[in-house]
């Protein structure tokens, strides 16, 4: 969302009547008072910075909480997201620095990917071993459970589908994969073409209402085409049982099956059409719809309808075979159906049993569904275990569980795409398919050919860092980098009393934001000051507030640098400005450094939205920060609130629009005494037109590849980082879940 830096308060009119200026005092009080009277308290919280065993949890999670009862990570809500597949791109040699300062240049990655976090610096090669044999952390009840569990229940094709644990309809439902590779009509899909898609909400809750839906057809010189459509709903009453007359001549009426015969079909002149607008009338927007190979049944209706569960694929067996529906019901229901005695199916009884198997399986779970029925319905035997297997399943399970191990036995695999196998870490070729890209370009090639047949991909573009590694030294390099974002920060103010110090120019300065650097300047004709900010936003007020403030004659001018670093400075904070994930978010300074008078301060605010939370950075020689940033909960609020000046008794809080993502703490490092002239003359100095195309190109394979994903996938970007001479490099985590255009918010 677009947004421009309005002036905060010090540029208002100071002559404004003081009848309204005298409201907006009393007003203000007035939400003091009541804020103190009821207590209310604003959560302040510090910026987050993940580490890499953070990633691996949420992939652990995301890919083995079917199977294994894998701790949540509390850090990224999923919702109720049905993920698929997990993507990760590792994009070693870049940190946090690179992507903000060729900000511009990661179109993609600024675009597409909705949530960012600060890394903890890492080896992208140590990171890309990590994350794939990293050790999974599970519930210590799950890891009880699966060392008593026989193999027999633990290697069942329900338990690998399934997992131990999982509860509620929605777990069982068919992804949209699934539903592709089984046949089953999808929006868009090959031969669907005129077909009618029902009205149904984007997600279902494990409160959704279950609807049994079976047909009955007839053959006709096109091929079988419905003659009989029954829906129950989920008490078991049959809401439509309707006769359809075919448009094309009937060859064979199938009798013995679908109990349809000439005359009951004579009088009838329903059409294929018609039945379908009941159906859509009768089916609310959450409905499931629930039938034993209900793929043939949508396809002759010409239906597509995205929320199914399958009685034939929740019962499963080995290598795709499917249980009849008459056993299903004989075994699990205690219920004949389909009798010889009467001639044809009733597809109201065939709806009314695969409902009740969906609702039976619902209720029980799958573990206590494999162990009451693993001898009547699948035909195995769970073996007693004595105490000596007892003792050794114990030992064995007591071993740490390694990602790659509980991948495999989960029934899923992984590739890893990249310049070296090596990197993949020690797991074998059965829990991880490893593949030796020359270049970054050959993995994105192999990736689109393989996208569908893993997972987990890891992705690992290493073309920065060799193109590096030849031009230039990392550390120098970096140094180079975190300058010119440095210089984003600068400003020279003077002219200044030549009596000034630099604890003065800190105090004209402090209620812009935290300084990180003071210098003064006496080598010039008059008095000036060099100074840092330690965020953008704070160099941004000192430019709005300074300029014309007289101090004992002298008329002060707050700068930028003017250098070639500098020439495309508007336009980097227009970017900035311009990143969604500043759009509901504001910078606060010049608050009150007691805690008290603080969040008093902080809830002034509230006045022009509901506040989402407020982020502080960390104490700083022991004195608390007297700057904040309010994120709103949606943007017009944060307009609002930049719009307006608020002065609180004889406090004025400085604000404007925030140009520092939220994950972010400091746009200042540690800085040697090295300049760029000299590390020019000793040939580091990287070429910059070089590293901008290289930006280009890492940015470009990252859209090509998540044009690639397929819906309902996680997809992770990691910037490593770096760390050297004692200096922390941060990277950064980008992560968003691909989405159908529908299920976008």
């Amino acid at each position: 969302m677009k947004s421009e830096t309005r002036p905060a308060e010090g540029q208002m009119d100071s002559s404004s009547s003081s009848s309204s200026s005298c409201c907006k005092r009393k007003a203000e009080d007035s939400l003091q008072s009541d804020s103190r009277e009821k207590r209310e308290r604003l959560e302040i919280s510090s910026q987050e910075v993940l580490s890499v065993k953070d990633v691996c949890d949420l992939i652990h999670y995301i890919t083995l909480r079917r199977s294994h009862s894998v701790r949540k990570p509390s850090w990224f809500g999923l919702g109720d997201k049905r993920v698929s597949r997990v993507n990760v791109m590792v994009l070693d040699g870049l940190t946090q620095s690179h992507f903000y300062r060729y900000f511009s240049l990661f179109r993609h990655l600024r675009n597409k990917y909705s949530a960012r976090w600060t890394l903890a610096p890492s080896s992208g090669d140590l990171l890309t071993s990590d994350l794939l044999s990293a050790e999974v952390t599970v519930c210590d009840r799950a890891a009880e459970t699966r060392a008593v569990l026989p193999a027999v229940l633990r290697w069942h094709p329900v338990i690998r589908r399934f997992g131990l644990s999982s509860a509620g309809l929605t777990n069982f439902l068919l992804t949209q994969q699934e539903m592709i590779k089984q046949k089953y009509p999808v929006k868009g899909g090959e031969g669907c073409e005129g077909f009618v898609c029902t009205v149904s909400d984007r997600c279902v809750t494990d409160s959704s209402p279950l609807f049994g839906l079976d047909c009955e057809m007839c053959l006709t010189c096109v091929g079988l085409e419905v003659t009989r459509v029954a829906l129950v709903d989920s008490s078991g009453r049959c809401v439509l049982d309707e006769l359809v007359r075919p448009p094309n001549p009937i060859i064979d009426y199938c009798t013995r099956f679908s109990g349809i015969t000439p005359a009951l079909l004579a009088p009838v002149s329903t059409r294929l059409a018609d039945v379908r607008s009941r159906l859509l009338q009768l089916l609310p927007p959450d409905a499931v719809l629930v039938g034993h190979s209900l793929d043939g049944d949508l396809r002759a209706l010409h239906l597509v309808h995205p929320h199914v569960i399958d009685t034939s694929l929740l019962y499963r067996q080995e290598f795709g075979r499917r249980f009849k529906l008459k056993h299903l019901a004989q075994v699990l229901l205690k219920r004949e159906i389909q009798s010889e005695v009467r001639i044809g199916h009733d597809p109201c009884e065939d709806a009314l049993a695969a409902l009740h198997l969906a609702q039976y399986f619902i209720r029980k779970g799958p573990r206590e569904v494999v162990e009451d029925h693993l001898e009547d319905l699948w035909g195995l035997e769970c073996p007693e275990e004595d105490d000596s297997d007892h003792v050794t399943s114990s030992s064995r399970h007591s071993s740490p569980l390694r990602f790659g191990h509980a991948l495999s036995r989960s029934g899923q695999s992984a590739v890893f795409l990249g310049g070296s196998v090596e990197k993949s870490g020690s797991l074998s070729n059965q829990q991880c398919r490893r593949h030796q890209c020359s270049s970054d370009r050959e993995v994105v090639c192999v990736y689109r050919r393989v996208v569908q047949s893993y997972t987990l991909s890891v992705l690992h573009f290493s073309s920065f860092r060799n193109t590096l590694n030849q031009t230039a030294a990392m550390g120098p390099h970096l140094q180079q980098v975190c300058e010119r974002l440095q210089q984003m920060c600068v400003l020279y103010v003077g002219p200044l009393p030549s009596d000034t110090t630099e604890t003065l120019v800190h105090r004209l300065l402090k209620h812009c934001g935290r300084l990180w650097i003071t210098r003064l300047l006496h080598y010039t004709h008059e008095v000036h000051a060099e100074v840092v900010f330690e965020h953008l936003e704070g160099a941004q007020l000192a430019l709005e507030h300074l300029n014309g403030l007289q101090i004992n004659g002298c008329i002060i001018k707050a700068r930028r640098p003017v250098h070639d670093l500098c020439l495309d400075l508007d336009l980097r904070l227009s970017e900035r400005q311009n990143d969604p994930l500043n759009a509901r978010l504001i910078y606060v300074s010049n608050l009150s450094s007691k805690p008290h008078r603080r969040e008093d301060q902080l809830l002034t605010f509230r006045q022009f939205g509901p506040i989402q939370s407020v982020t502080s950075a960390a104490e700083h020689a022991g004195k608390r920060s007297r700057h904040a940033f309010i994120r709103f909960e949606c943007a017009d609020s944060a307009h609002a609130a930049v719009g307006v000046g608020l002065q609180i008794g004889n406090r004025k809080l400085s604000v404007c629009h925030a140009l520092t993502p939220p994950h972010m703490t400091s746009w200042t490092h540690p800085v040697t005494t090295e300049t760029s002239a000299d590390r020019a003359e000793q040939g580091e100095e990287c070429d910059e037109r070089l590293l901008e195309r290289q930006m280009k190109k890492l940015d470009a394979r990252v859209g090509k590849v998540f044009r690639a994903l397929e819906e309902i996938c996680l997809s992770v970007v990691i910037l490593p980082g770096h760390r050297s001479d004692g200096v922390d490099h941060p990277g950064l985590c980008f992560i968003h879940i691909k989405q159908t255009p529908e299920c976008l918010l």
